[in-house]
């Protein structure tokens, strides 16, 4: 089974958190010692629904799929973690069992945080508290936005969506994406076919360009986010911007 190396350690990762460098010298040394890291292919799975939540996840590199599957076996996407991304939080606070599959979308490597140190700093920490809060506000904001992209807009929309949840957001510019069309079209709930529709009308714009990686793409920002919050409405191209 082939496996992509990390690019950063664990404590690395960790010391690159506000929330983690205001702890306390104990709370510091508990995160380190009970904190483990895993490194996942595309596709394989983390946690299935149904299981009692175990950890926090934070991703160090690649992406998460949180899914759900239908009776009919198809599958809705109900969000994507990015890198630098944490999730199943609010599974935590709420003590109860995932009500989601995630997997790998691609190669990844995660932080595991246990969910006994997860109460802890919880229950110690404000920073940590506000951090959450955070989160999980922009997580309600993304879920919103795609849940109106799927039922009143154009496919289109639902793309960007998808390409906006994957985004570093506190980012300006041009963002290459290690992100296959395919991989886009499981999260926005289209056709492989459809989402390369909406990547050449994007293209066009000038808020996407492809990379010269494979399984790459180069969005722009600013040009996206535009896009998203005006409803398709055009602006300058970043080709124009030279």
């Amino acid at each position: 089974m082939n496996k992509t190396e990390p690019r950063q350690s664990l404590p690395e990762f960790l010391e690159s958190w506000q929330w983690f460098r205001s702890l306390p010298a104990d709370l510091r040394a508990l995160v380190l010692q009970t904190a483990t890291e895993r490194i996942a292919i595309g596709g394989e799975f983390i946690a299935r629904a149904g299981e009692p939540t175990s950890h926090w996840y934070g991703v160090i590199r690649g992406y998460l799929q949180m899914y759900v599957v239908g009776p009919d076996g198809a599958e809705t996407t109900l969000f994507c973690l990015p890198e630098r991304s944490w999730g199943a939080d609010g599974t935590l606070l709420k003590k109860e069992r995932l009500q989601y599959d995630l997997r790998a979308l691609a190669p990844a490597h995660i932080c595991l945080i246990p969910s006994q140190t997860f109460e802890t700093l919880r229950q110690s920490s404000i920073e940590f508290n506000h951090f959450l809060l955070d989160t999980m506000n922009a997580r309600m904001g993304a879920f919103v936005g795609m849940l109106v992209a799927s039922r009143l807009l154009g496919p289109e929309m639902s793309v960007a969506r998808a390409l906006l949840m994957l985004a570093d957001t506190k980012l300006q510019g041009a963002q290459e994406l290690a992100i296959s069309q395919q991989e886009i079209a499981l999260i926005s709930g289209l056709s492989r076919q459809r989402v390369n529709v909406a990547i050449s009308v994007f293209n066009e714009r000038g808020i996407v360009k492809t990379a010269l990686r494979k399984g790459h793409l180069v969005i722009h920002l600013l040009q996206l986010r535009h896009y998203v919050m005006t409803g398709g409405d055009p602006m300058n191209s970043w080709r124009e911007e030279g």
